[in-house]
């Protein structure tokens, strides 16, 4: 996928993989504790906005995360 997404644009796609250690969740609940980890949190919309919230993911411009709150 790397090499087609170098032809096909400028942008690089990065896959996460979904398995999470015991080692791990540790490890990001002693950065959570300590206050080393801080999210990035791009904008906050309630549930009621939840299509506005959509579009704005849509958009490649948001510089964090997008949060929806009931």
């Amino acid at each position: 996928m790397w090499i087609a997404s170098r032809w096909l644009s400028s942008r690089r796609l990065k896959f996460a993989s979904g398995r999470r250690s015991k080692a791990d969740v540790e490890y990001m609940k002693g950065l959570v504790e300590a206050g080393a980890f801080r999210p990035v949190i791009d904008r906050t919309y309630p549930i009621e906005q939840i299509a506005e919230a959509h579009r704005r993911v849509e958009t490649w411009h948001k510089t964090g995360n997008v949060v929806v709150t009931f």
